[in-house]
């Protein structure tokens, strides 16, 4: 099995395997965990475009547990690799693997049966979507601030967004090489930086049985929120968390004369 791949065929899976597959022309893969007898534990959103749900939409984002056939929809079987070392991190495509240690399997079947009980919380993209819950499942590593996910798609998207945004062009080396190497490096260390195996401080390994006191909590103050603002408003709100570094580093490579940004780093 090549370093950028792993796909597998059914014949290879085992209970608690994190799996995965590419919709769409491959532009976003879905996450769910295997369970046995060709059954796939995975969370769902409602129809139609839905960046986040509120609870008046709960009923349509819910944990359920399907057949293979329904999960991959015609596309490929890939499994989710964790534990892997940095090199491979990198060169493999994000949203495939993970730095951090998978729980023994009965560990990560209790998780996965007690949420198709309980439920997850509402469907949120930027914060909590089927890789979330997989990675969860799998790790017992949940957001427990307001912002962040572990998906390594969305964490890469924004790492590559802050990684252009964020260099610091009046000091960049002059060819082209350089500044290749430059964007990789911070590209690098961003996404690196929000991986479930990195460990940050608004992410916490909670036990399943009290992940509800959490979604409860979570979801009572969406509901706040939205009887405060409006939808497209809170979704702003949370775009401009990940990009609000932007601004600011903006305000200082390009507001702030140069002799006094020059002596920064003396």
């Amino acid at each position: 099995m090549g370093l950028m791949s792993s796909k597998i065929g059914r014949d290879e899976l085992r209970p608690g395997d994190h799996i995965y597959t590419w919709r769409s022309g491959n532009s976003y893969s879905h996450h769910g965990i295997y369970v046995r007898d060709g059954k796939v534990i995975h969370l769902t959103r409602g129809p139609g475009l839905i960046i986040f749900s509120s609870s008046t939409q709960s009923s349509d984002d819910r944990v359920v547990c399907s057949n293979m056939e329904d999960f991959l929809c015609d596309g490929q079987l890939y499994r989710f690799e964790y534990g892997v070392s940095r090199f491979e991190f990198f060169i493999r495509r994000p949203g495939t693997c993970s730095l951090a240690s998978s729980d023994p399997p009965e560990q990560v079947l209790h998780r996965a049966y007690y949420l198709l009980e309980n439920g997850f919380g509402n469907y949120q993209l930027l914060n909590r979507n089927c890789e979330d819950f997989s990675i969860y499942c799998k790790t017992g590593f949940i957001n427990t601030g307001r912002h962040g996910s572990f998906s390594g798609q969305i964490s890469s998207l924004f790492s590559a967004i802050n990684a252009v945004a964020i260099i610091p062009y009046r000091f960049l080396p002059a060819s082209l090489i350089g500044l290749a190497l430059v964007v990789c490096g911070l590209y690098c260390f961003l996404r690196l930086s929000n991986d479930a195996g990195r460990g940050n401080r608004d992410f916490d390994a909670v036990e399943v049985e009290k992940l509800a006191d959490l979604s409860d909590a979570h979801n009572i103050r969406e509901d706040m929120n939205m009887m405060e603002n409006s939808t497209i408003r809170r979704f702003l709100r949370r775009v401009n968390y990940h990009s609000g570094g932007i601004v600011w580093t903006i305000r200082i490579w390009y507001w702030t004369p140069e002799n006094t940004t020059l002596l920064w780093f003396k």
